[in-house]
């Protein structure tokens, strides 16, 4: 989970925005119509965002559209996928009515609306003419009979995969502080062999010259009027919008990489215009025909009268909303006040904190199931301290926080246990280097290493155990380590970061996330900190499953941290001081949950104190939850066991998460669609079917909206970006997507490509959302509309979230619990009245038996 890169912001105006007048500029251009490049950085660590952020200070729907005529893709579902819901059930007709009643098409026009959306069309939701596919670029490589694309991206792709690779290959093919530039330059000039095509006559000399002037000059030659000058490079950098967001993001940001490489776009364009220059001079000679020479440009699409011409299509725009609404109303109608008295509930002997990630939403439901003494609390799963991390057999490190958070903090972690003079990899492959001293000795050791590999692969493919493979996984961190969190003195590292906190910066992070989730009395005796992560054997999109609040990676050392902190004599003190006084018999433990493996571990348990005896009680309690929240998955999977028992479905996830064949280690954020703020006691007896982001929050405690500024801050990028990643990856996989895992091939550890010299693939993959119904988050957030309005104030540029509805919020009344609607004009009143009445059910077992697609909200009447 986590939000748009900090380098990249949405533009306010259109990429046509330079004056016609005024002299060509192209780092002005470059800077243009980067922002629609994706954001999607290296796998090591991938943050969800919104995929269409360079549209984002639009209207949602006119964002989408505008979006559909640049990258030429859908913006909607089918027109026959929304009928088809909706003669399921899953789309009602108080919704759609609601839908109609805010198209604003009027009285006369509404009758007519709704009796269109009954009729059938196959091609309503064909994507535009866009720029992508019908723009100046390929109406030329047309015109001309040259496939380009094929004869200059594979050489492209090559290149930058080589020049950027973070370790893949044994060697590095840029010299020390090389750019991009002159590497290219030095093979094409120095090489024994040719380095195809930049050796052609008509490019050779090119090379000589800065990047800028070779853009400029192969402009000329290629498009022939400045006027189409931007246009032409956008539509270059959209024919692979991977390769080139990636390198606009390390130009902007070169820490994003471990290794480190000197790239520009600037310098991608100058030798992928070279290279176009030479191919088309190769095929069509000197004097081909330039774009501006060509007819009838005037009737392709335009860069600089795109915005003018967005058509939102109306029935597919309704149809959605009525969607979106049908299932909004789901939760809504859930809120509505209780009838009769709340049961007393018994003082708690545990309390917990999880991640808000929405897959731990069945997990707390569960157990508090188990046993009702258990409290569960939401927070962000970096549990306020952001820091960066090192471990102690890391090379580098790591940011544990949002990616818009910048650490100014560095943990070390060093080992306990004294090691033993062990086998490191490499040797331990050597060891396994036989050195025959003839030809056919050495063929008959390779042969007969190669079958056993061979046959242990094929067994693991069609046998696969519960063991994870003797490789350290991210998400397994080990719990004989020690953090080193006090700083003992002020100066700071070589790259100006404090070595560890001080006891005041400790009380600091501790009292705002107990204050955030309003638990600053009536600790329980003990307190579980319950980060999370994934492990999976075959996966390389392994940190989008992992803590998106810790930019992709398992948030053990924030629980560690945290922990820790709140453990503290000193901490405590100054703690007690600011009015939140910790019990003396309280402690904090913590833990992580392995959200594919559905499996726990405790940290730190060498430190905790022989007086706590709550522990044993909560892991039996936890246990139970674990293998009931592995039944409740195995449901969605196809060649999961059917009503399975708790230790056949523990163990079916199990050798999931460890087969080397499986696609779907676990299905992730699918179908999420609420974030909920608010206490406990508002979604404790819901089921929400692992579809809501839960953070807690206390709207008495928070008079100025001071608070829940915060949380919005880091709910409406992170649960909104993983919202957007997933309902534009459902509508296009094959644009807005990564299309299916199958042919998927890791590049250089920057991300991965369909076969070996295919463009990167951003957004989801198809195994990630092919369950997902794509519709936009509701936030929900117990608080009063005028502390809202306060708060809303203090948010910044994140307002264009709510004010373009790219997220849909309402505010529930602390007391009435009467919910409103916000647009951007002011708040609309919730009409309960239509919507009737939720299922009702005594546990989740009984509801969620024998299902196999999403199941709409339900009450839950336990058993008192």
């Amino acid at each position: 989970m986590t939000a748009t890169h900090p380098h990249v912001h949405s533009i306010h105006h259109h990429v046509s925005a330079a004056a016609e007048d005024a002299p060509f500029n192209l780092d002005n251009v470059i800077d243009r119509i980067a922002h629609w490049l994706p954001t999607q950085g290296p796998i090591k660590d991938f943050i969800h965002h919104n995929t269409l952020h360079a549209v984002q200070h639009y209207p949602f729907h006119k964002g989408i559209a505008l979006a559909g005529k640049v990258f030429g893709a859908r913006s909607y579902l089918p027109l026959a996928d929304y009928q088809d819901l909706y003669r399921q059930g899953r789309i009602k007709d108080f919704a759609i009515d609601w839908a109609i009643a805010h198209s604003h098409v009027g009285h006369k026009g509404a009758e007519s609306l709704r009796e269109r959306l009954f009729v059938d069309d196959h091609t309503a939701h064909y994507p535009p003419m866009s720029l992508a596919n019908h723009g100046i670029r390929n109406h030329w490589l047309t015109h001309l009979e040259v496939d380009i694309n094929s004869l200059v991206h594979p050489i492209m792709f090559r290149l930058l995969a080589n020049f950027l690779d973070q370790g893949i290959s044994h060697w590095t093919m840029p010299k020390p502080n090389e750019s991009f530039w002159d590497c290219i330059r030095r093979l094409a000039q120095n090489s024994f062999l040719p380095l195809y095509p930049f050796h052609e006559a008509g490019v050779r000399d090119l090379l000589n010259l800065e990047p800028e002037t070779v853009i400029l000059t192969c402009l000329d030659k290629i498009v022939g009027s400045e006027s189409l000058y931007e246009q032409y490079l956008l539509e270059l950098l959209l024919a692979h919008p991977g390769w080139a967001g990636m390198v606009r993001l390390i130009e902007l940001d070169p820490k994003i990489l471990l290794e480190r490489r000197q790239i520009s776009l600037k310098e991608m364009l100058a030798v992928e215009l070279m290279a176009e220059l030479a191919v088309v001079q190769k095929k069509r000679g000197q004097h081909f025909a330039s774009i501006a020479k060509l007819p009838n440009l005037n009737k392709l699409p335009l860069l600089s009268d795109y915005e003018e011409k967005i058509v939102i299509p109306l029935r597919l725009k309704v149809w959605h909303e009525a969607m979106e609404f049908s299932l909004h109303a789901e939760l809504l109608a859930a809120l509505k006040p209780r009838v009769g008295q709340e049961m007393a509930k018994p003082q708690a002997i545990a309390q917990a904190f999880f991640c808000i990630d929405d897959r731990e939403c069945s997990l707390r439901r569960h157990l508090e199931e188990t046993h009702a003494g258990i409290e569960t609390f939401g927070a962000a799963g970096f549990f306020g301290i952001d820091f960066f991390y090192q471990g102690f057999d890391d090379a580098y490190p790591v940011a544990q926080c949002p990616n818009i958070v910048t650490p100014k903090h560095l943990i070390r972690e060093t080992n306990l246990q004294v090691e033993e003079d062990s086998v490191s990899v490499a040797d331990s492959f050597s060891a396994l280097h036989i050195k025959p001293h003839s030809l056919l000795r050495g063929w008959l050791f390779t042969q007969l290493l190669g079958i056993s590999y061979a046959a242990r692969m094929v067994w693991d493919v069609f046998r696969p155990g519960s063991q994870l493979l003797k490789i350290k996984k991210l998400s397994e961190v080990d719990s004989h380590t020690h953090l080193h969190l006090l700083r003992e003195s002020d100066e700071p590292t070589e790259d100006g970061k404090l070595l560890g906190f001080s006891f005041s910066e400790m009380a600091d992070k501790i009292e705002g996330l107990l204050r955030n989730i309003g638990l600053t009395k009536n600790f329980a005796p003990l307190v579980v900190v319950v980060a999370h992560g994934s492990s999976s054997t075959n996966n390389p999109h392994f940190a989008a499953y992992d803590c998106g609040a810790c930019s992709g990676k398992p948030g053990a050392p924030n629980a560690r941290a945290f922990a820790w902190m709140a453990n503290h004599e000193n901490v405590r003190a100054i703690l007690g001081e600011r009015g939140i006084v910790i019990p003396d018999s309280t402690y904090f433990v913590p833990a992580l949950h392995n959200t594919s493996r559905d499996e726990i571990v405790y940290f730190d348990k060498h430190l905790l104190p022989q007086t706590v005896h709550q522990l044993p009680v909560f892991q039996q309690a936890m246990q139970e939850a674990l293998e009931k929240n592995a039944q409740e998955r195995c449901r969605w999977f196809e060649l999961g066991p059917q009503s399975p028992s708790y230790e056949a479905a523990h163990e079916h996830v199990l050798t999931r998460a460890t087969s080397i064949f499986e696609p779907r280690p676990e299905l992730n954020h699918s179908n999420n669609l609420y974030s909920i703020v608010g206490r406990r006691s508002l979604t404790e007896d819901l089921f929400l079917d692992r579809r809501a982001f839960l953070h807690s929050y206390d709207p008495d405690s928070d008079p100025e909206g001071v608070l829940i500024v915060k949380i919005l801050s880091a709910i409406i990028p992170v649960c909104g970006g993983i919202n957007l990643e997933y309902l534009f990856s459902r509508i296009d996989n094959s644009i807005y997507g990564a299309g299916t895992k199958l042919p998927h091939n890791v590049i250089g550890l920057l991300g991965v490509a369909n076969g070996v010299e295919g463009d990167l693939r951003t957004g989801l993959p198809s195994q990630m959302i092919e369950v997902h119904e794509p519709a936009r988050l509701l936030i929900v957030i117990e608080q009063t509309t005028d502390i809202l309005d306060k708060a809303f104030g203090k948010l910044g540029a994140l307002t264009e979230w709510l004010d373009n509805d790219w997220v849909r919020l309402v505010s529930c009344h602390p007391v009435s619990r009467e919910l409103f609607y916000y647009f951007s004009t002011g708040w609309e009143a919730v009409d309960l009245s239509m919507i009737g009445d939720i299922p009702e059910d005594v546990c989740s077992e009984t509801i969620t038996a024998g299902q196999k697609a999403t199941i709409p909200v339900h009450q839950l009447r336990r058993a008192s």
